[in-house]
């Protein structure tokens, strides 16, 4: 798929370094691009007519639809959609100390943002994808969701995170299948542990010996991941390593 000229979705555009990255390169390449982010995120202005923010929370099927007709009035179509959203706490399932519970709050909040909330923007914005005339190569439409290693590598405290982030991923491979008669492709990016998932301190050592002591959590990397997977005529129903061997 070419992305000058097409129109894509950025989940957690306003708040999360990697959503941002995204949504600046996709710019960047020609394409228009619909920025969605919780109300109380903070937006970066990229000076550009192409872009547009919306702040709305995805496991709202009101305000998913407000965004679908705003897409409809102001593009008339889109092409992919690209969620970079990532609520993330630390909590024990039990504290011993304390004698306290996880807060089953906290858990349904990450899941209701993390998985929750991608599942419903997808089931509502696929009518518009497969609206698309299919290219010969490209196909209708493209959806990547953002996962990272602590789905299957976890902390310490990350319970939440990792079951939402796991869910991502089996989300988009049941996803790929369904979607592949209608010729729309779908897959993961998992990102390496980020600073703020308690990363063990040998772990700095080990990043510095791997990948010529590039940095894998690079925001730019991952926008750079987003265009060769959007380009690409093949990659479906996978999930990319971008982690550095950690």
């Amino acid at each position: 798929m070419l992305l000058k000229g097409s129109v894509f979705v950025v989940t957690g555009g306003a708040s999360d370094e990697f959503g941002k990255a995204t949504v600046k390169k996709l710019l960047e390449e020609g394409a228009s691009v619909v920025i969605c982010d919780l109300p109380t995120r903070d937006l970066q202005i990229y000076g550009d007519d192409k872009s547009i923010f919306l702040p709305i929370n995805i496991a709202s099927e009101t305000d998913v639809k407000t965004l679908l007709a705003v897409i409809q009035d102001k593009f008339g179509k889109l092409h992919g959609i690209i969620n970079c959203i990532d609520a993330y706490e630390t909590c024990q399932i039990f504290d011993a100390k304390e004698n306290q519970p996880h807060d089953l709050k906290l858990f349904t909040d990450i899941i209701d943002e993390n998985v929750i909330g991608i599942f419903n923007l997808l089931r509502l914005a696929l009518p518009l994808l497969a609206q698309n005339t299919p290219k010969i190569k490209s196909g209708r439409g493209i959806i990547i969701n953002m996962t990272n290693t602590a789905a299957v590598e976890c902390s310490l405290r990350t319970c939440a995170y990792a079951a939402s982030k796991a869910a991502v991923i089996g989300m988009t491979e049941a996803l790929a299948q369904e979607l592949d008669g209608l010729r729309i492709r779908c897959v993961c990016i998992s990102t390496a542990p980020p600073n703020k998932v308690n990363v063990k301190p040998v772990n700095g050592h080990i990043r510095n010996s791997l990948n010529h002591g590039r940095s894998m959590d690079d925001p730019k990397r991952f926008a750079e991941l987003v265009k060769m997977v959007i380009e690409s005529t093949t990659l479906n129903g996978t999930t990319i390593q971008l982690d550095g061997l950690l």
